[in-house]
């Protein structure tokens, strides 16, 4: 009888279980191990992950990667558990590799953040830089715009709950709709440093750690099937796969040949444009080594995706935030926030977490058979 599915209650948890897994894969994978690169400057944390090198030729690898949103690496770690149980058995140790990284972003897995303890969203900070090459800005003229309403100043207060309401509606309406809402914030911004969805000004410790792990696997692999596990975005209880910008393949082509779907591609009618994101990074890279990379991120939607279920994701965004900055008046709206940002990112709702274990099996049992099928 299968173990129960792991659902980590802390980042220390969750790093114990996957170290723990270690052994189980040795019986396949005889090489596998636990392994680490310390962040630079030095960290409490590393970046870490399970190594399961094939035993004769290495012809492909399959990467699983979650937390680089900090606190989506709780669900994130539920989906790499699950690949681990019903998914691993069916990978052939002679000539495929398997790697799993649950916490790309530990210290904010760690600490319930999106972000890392520099404030930066990291899947805006993955950009290609030539040596002395300046940190690209990004400029975002109407996040300016908003700035004051995404970013308030001064401790959350109970009030905040419900004045968030007609503050999004002047918003909306300055903004020119919900679209543009959406894609002002969730674009990225580098003039805030203490704002949502801050792309920093500079590579991060993460970031360069990430990226040095990446080309030492683009040098082992020719072919590469990347799972990036997130959370929040898109209808609720809807499991979507996100493809790059980049992704040559198009939406309906992935839909057919993986039997799944909804299939997005960032930068889509139904998405928005970013920049330093990781997936369109690794497809750079990848052409960069000659390697055949497809990476895809699968997301998982939270509290839905109607106006009123934006503005709400939204408001935990800004309130989270600016209660990490500027504190909260009462433990009371303290505690609020952190359920409203949890409820977001990391839901404790048994009935959403089956629907998102049955939809993940679906899009991995085609994503897998697909990979597997051109070896």
């Amino acid at each position: 009888m299968a173990a129960p599915l792991f659902y980590p209650p802390s980042y220390a948890a969750a790093r114990e279980h996957f170290r723990e897994q270690v052994a189980a894969l040795r019986r396949r994978w005889p090489q596998a191990a636990w392994q680490q690169r310390p962040l630079d400057p030095p960290a409490q944390e590393a970046l870490e992950w399970i190594a399961a090198p094939a035993t004769h030729e290495a012809r492909q690898a399959v990467v699983l990667t979650a937390g680089l949103h900090g606190i989506e690496g709780y669900v994130g770690s539920l989906m790499l558990d699950l690949f681990l149980q019903e998914f691993a058995d069916r990978l052939d140790p002679a000539t495929t590799s398997l790697y799993l990284a649950p916490a790309l972003n530990p210290w904010g897995m760690a600490h319930g953040r999106r972000v890392n303890a520099a404030n930066v969203d990291l899947n805006r900070n993955f950009v290609d830089l030539a040596p002395g090459q300046p940190f690209p800005r990004v400029d975002n003229p109407a996040y300016d715009a908003l700035h004051a309403f995404l970013n308030p100043a001064g401790p959350v207060r109970g009030r905040d709950r419900w004045l968030f309401w007609p503050r999004a509606l002047l918003a909306l309406r300055r903004a020119g709709g919900a679209a543009a809402l959406r894609s002002a914030s969730l674009q990225g911004q580098s003039a805030y440093p203490q704002g949502i969805f801050y792309a920093g000004q500079a590579l991060q410790p993460e970031t360069r750690a990430v990226q040095a792990w990446w080309d030492t696997l683009l040098r082992q692999y020719p072919r590469i099937l990347h799972l990036e596990m997130h959370t929040g975005y898109g209808p609720a209880g809807v499991l979507s796969l996100f493809f790059p910008e980049a992704e040559p393949r198009r939406d309906a082509e992935w839909e057919s040949l993986l039997d799944y779907r909804p299939v997005i591609r960032v930068a889509s009618a139904a998405a928005y444009r970013i920049q330093g994101d990781l997936g369109g990074y690794l497809l750079r890279r990848a052409a960069w080594h000659g390697r055949e990379v497809v990476t895809t991120g699968l997301e998982f939607g939270t509290l839905g995706h109607s106006t009123a279920a934006q503005l709400r994701s939204l408001r935990a965004l800004v309130l989270e935030n600016q209660m990490f900055h500027h504190g909260a008046a009462s433990d009371a709206v303290a505690a609020w926030v952190r359920r409203e940002f949890r409820a977001l990112f990391a839901p404790a709702d048994p009935a959403w977490r089956a629907r998102a274990l049955a939809q993940a099996r679906r899009a991995i049992q085609g994503l897998l058979t697909w990979f597997l099928a051109g070896a």
